[in-house]
């Protein structure tokens, strides 16, 4: 009987692509899945379900990101080898985390990123990094989606007034979290590369009937979770379980070892938008946001 020899963190898997992302993983004996979720006790029965381990975690509340690192650091699990950074929230009003900071921002790209500097000591090389992006970040493909902000990070933090609609203002600060996530994941597989460890974006595609929406009115949700089902059939649509297995194909398949700072769509490595590719602005975001979160967790 193989004995599990390595554990993968998967933050927001207890539902849709990143549970899709857990089951498939779990699948092979070799890994302990640790699935992490804001409520424990629906943390713990999703686990379960689909033979994984559960950890409490809010990306919104840097405290709970140290606690977690440090209970994870004496849990006794197997090496940590991967990280699926794959949690994320839109809002359609202005929304605060714990901290104090615009809540898109604050979960979906500082949040992650306090998480990797917090277990970093303890990813063992060759270990996996994925961060979960989207094609909104690029202006130049067909999503629906307001283009990403170009601004700096206290400004994404802290911001000022909206001055469009709040669901408008909401969507646009999604989609320059998935621009950041793409600048982040670029920044650290240059860091990392010479600690054996990869750093890869993927994006899931669309995939209706997912939580995404569930901050969105009552008649955007019925049609999220019924209508927009229907169209899985189209190109580029996607179900979660048919995108987990793609995301956790970045962490388990050995020919992508030594594959690193590329932006997968599914299955496929394909170029991200050209404001990603931006050296400059990838390390200003990274050391940027590196000072807010020390100010913050003084």
């Amino acid at each position: 009987m193989t004995t599990s020899d390595r554990t993968v963190v998967i933050t927001g898997g207890t539902s849709g692509l990143g549970r899709e992302c857990a089951r498939a993983i779990a699948a092979d004996p070799r890994w302990t899945v640790v699935v992490t979720g804001r409520d424990a006790e629906r943390a713990r029965a999703e686990a379960a379900a689909i033979g994984a381990q559960a950890a409490t975690l809010d990306l919104g509340a840097l405290a709970s990101v140290a606690h977690f690192a440090d209970e994870f650091r004496t849990s006794g699990l197997p090496p940590l080898r991967a990280l699926v950074c794959n949690a994320g929230l839109q809002y359609t009003r202005r929304t605060y985390t714990e901290d104090g900071v615009e809540a898109t921002f604050g979960v979906n790209h500082l949040g992650h990123l306090a998480l990797v500097q917090a277990l970093l000591g303890d990813l063992i090389a060759p270990a996996r990094i994925v961060f979960v992006g989207s094609a909104t970040h690029d202006p130049k493909q067909i999503t629906g989606m307001p283009d990403p902000l170009d601004t700096n990070v206290r400004e994404l933090a802290y911001p000022p007034k909206p001055t469009e609609s709040a669901p408008r203002d909401g969507r646009r600060r999604y989609s320059t979290s998935k621009l950041a996530n793409l600048q982040t994941t670029y920044e650290l597989a240059r860091q990392f590369e010479a600690r054996g460890i990869t750093v890869n974006a993927f994006d899931p595609g669309l995939m209706p009937g997912t939580g995404l929406a569930r901050d969105s009115g009552s008649v955007a949700q019925l049609w999220w979770h019924t209508v927009a089902r229907g169209l899985v059939l189209l190109p580029g649509v996607n179900t979660p379980r048919r995108s987990g297995k793609a995301l956790a194909r970045l962490v388990t398949d050995p020919s992508l070892a030594e594959v690193t700072g590329r932006y997968f769509v599914g299955r496929t490595a394909k170029p991200s938008s050209k404001a990603s590719y931006d050296q400059d602005a990838q390390h200003a975001l990274y050391t940027d946001s590196l000072e807010l979160l020390g100010e913050l967790t003084r």
